[in-house]
């Protein structure tokens, strides 16, 4: 499996309910780099599917509430 540098470890933390941070509207895909726009835009917590390759991501927030995903 190659090195994700958007993954998150099982030990970060993770935004609780009511903590959600921004909302997000589109995310390049980690596995085949294609663009992912989302009408409704997600937030952390939120479960998100690249449209191109298939593959489904849990939606984590990383340090400065960056976007970080990690493969489901």
């Amino acid at each position: 499996m190659p090195y994700d540098p958007h993954a998150w470890d099982d030990e970060d933390e993770t935004p609780g309910a009511g903590e959600q941070g921004p909302r997000f509207k589109d995310f390049d895909c980690p596995v085949c780099n294609a663009n992912n726009p989302y009408d409704d835009g997600f937030v952390a917590g939120d479960e998100v599917r690249c449209f191109y390759c298939g593959q489904d991501f849990a939606v984590g927030l990383g340090s400065g509430g960056r976007l970080r995903l990690k493969e489901i």
